[in-house]
């Protein structure tokens, strides 16, 4: 019972004439048997009630003047009521009846007949918990996109979810609440201060800006919803409801914990997508992946890339996802020795650069060399069998040496022609992209240098072969900001 409700009378403390038991009663009729109030929401007030011709307890929601006397709202909600009526789900709240009554000032009297659940919502138990364990928030997301399916079939979108609306029966069923309220009170100018349509921290970003809804936002703020059974708090917060929305529009949340399964931790950064495309489309598509998960599999991807992940849990993956597949194969490498018996870089700069002509010996040697040069991210050359090198004057040269970083495109190296080769020295890296990024280095910290020399005495080089760039210091890749189409970072909502 509400606080402020009269145990004696069922009246409320305040004007809402739905709050007066006795009014109530008689619109209503014989076929339902008001016992007291069990809530208050913006748009009703819900009742425990009998119902005498079936024998059983219902919830009776009846709608608050300023929205019953809508044309446009009545037109709208009566439509979606009956729809909720055939909606068969044991993760939905059953809808029985839905009732238009003419009151004697001549102002229509709405209200809507719902399965009465014994028990409490989630809300409630993140109230006494705050963080739930994995398995059993990813039972409760599963039982709840079961109910999304079922109001998805019918082509309805709920519009609202959040844990006040999830709720928990006594046998540990989820059952969706509360549904097609939200999307009638669209048609509804709401004026009053601080009221919005759905609930600001469960707001899709195509919710927040007034855009047509489709499934998907449905499963935006089922995301938020087990972002927050996971980490014990919202993924956004806020001085205002504008700034919270805001913030789902152009703002990543924080990364789930890493005790949270990589599994896991993926299924709620697809829900949360920004893009509503790049989500699971409804509610069947989500409890597919939620089984996925709690069978120990990866999630499908809706967009399709297989071996795909986002590098930071919660935004748009347009530009934090990588592949995790194997870098594509760099032009003619040889193959790399065992790590038991590198060859060093230093040694292969001291060779002397003369060999004999024609001497068949020395040219295989220094292919030899070569090979494990490479093999061992050395720096190499090899003088043509042909020509005697002439030495060239002494002069400093630059070296760069090519890096992979986390969460930076790989190195791309094409087969180097012959070239001298020298000692190399620590440098400051350089990054070069490639079409195809990685999420992790194949290799930590590989090197692969290019081409170093020291003052000694340099080889001529072939004519083919060109000096390596002077090595610049690599800026910080970060993940790009995800870019959200037709977002309105000074939108607000309808209030």
């Amino acid at each position: 019972m509400n606080e402020n409700t009269n145990p004696g009378t069922g009246r409320h403390a305040g004007n809402n004439p739905n709050d007066d038991r006795a009014r109530l009663q008689e619109l209503i009729g014989p076929d339902y048997r008001l016992q007291w109030i069990v809530g208050h929401g913006g748009m009703s007030t819900v009742w425990l009630a009998d119902d005498t011709v079936n024998d059983r307890e219902v919830a009776i929601k009846a709608l608050r003047p300023e929205y019953s006397n809508s044309p446009e709202f009545l037109e709208r909600f009566r439509n979606e009521a009956n729809a909720a009526m055939d909606i068969d789900s044991p993760n939905v709240v059953a809808t029985y009846d839905y009732r238009e009554v003419p009151d004697q000032y001549g102002t229509t009297f709405c209200f809507i007949v719902m399965e009465f659940i014994r028990g409490e919502s989630l809300a409630d138990l993140l109230a006494r918990r705050s963080i739930l364990p994995e398995e059993e928030a990813l039972q409760i997301l599963y039982q709840a996109a079961s109910g999304l399916a079922a109001i998805h079939e019918k082509g309805l979108v709920h519009r609202d979810i959040k844990p006040g609306n999830l709720m928990i029966t006594q046998n540990g069923v989820i059952k969706i609440s509360d549904f097609g309220i939200a999307k009638a009170a669209a048609a509804v100018p709401l004026t009053r201060t601080g009221m919005v349509v759905g609930t600001a921290q469960y707001v899709s970003p195509e919710q927040a800006q007034g855009k047509n809804l489709t499934s998907a936002s449905d499963v935006y703020s089922w995301g938020v919803v087990g972002y927050e059974m996971l980490s014990g708090h919202r993924p956004f917060t806020g001085d205002s409801s504008v700034s919270v929305v805001l913030a789902h529009i152009n703002q990543a949340p924080a990364a789930l914990s890493t005790a949270i399964s990589a599994e896991t931790r993926e299924l709620i950064s697809i829900a949360m997508r920004k893009v509503p495309a790049e989500r699971f489309a409804t509610g069947t598509e989500a409890a597919g992946a939620t089984a996925e998960v709690l069978g120990g599999q990866r999630p499908t991807d809706p967009r399709g890339t297989t071996g795909s992940m986002t590098a930071v849990l919660g935004p748009d993956a347009d530009a934090s996802t990588a592949m995790l597949t194997t870098a594509r194969p760099q032009p003619a490498p040889a193959p790399r020795p065992a790590p038991a018996a590198p060859v060093a870089p230093r040694e292969v700069g001291r060779r002397e650069a003369t060999p004999k002509k024609g001497n068949g010996f020395a040219i295989g040697l220094g292919i030899a060399v070569l090979i494990a040069a490479l093999g061992a991210g050395g720096l190499w050359w090899m003088s043509s069998s042909n020509s005697k090198l002439e030495p060239e004057t002494p002069t400093t040269t630059q070296q760069t040496m090519v890096v992979t970083e986390t969460v930076t495109p790989t190195v791309t190296t094409q087969a180097p022609p012959p070239t001298t080769s020298a000692r190399p020295e620590p440098t400051t890296p350089e990054v070069t992209e490639t079409d195809e990024p990685t999420l992790r280095p194949t290799t930590p910290a590989t090197t692969a240098p290019t081409r170093a020399s020291t003052p000694a005495e340099q080889p001529e080089l072939p004519p083919t072969t060109q000096q390596a760039p002077e090595a610049t210091t690599a800026p910080a890749n970060p993940v790009a900001e995800p870019v959200f189409p037709n977002s309105t970072p000074g939108g607000e909502l309808a209030q």
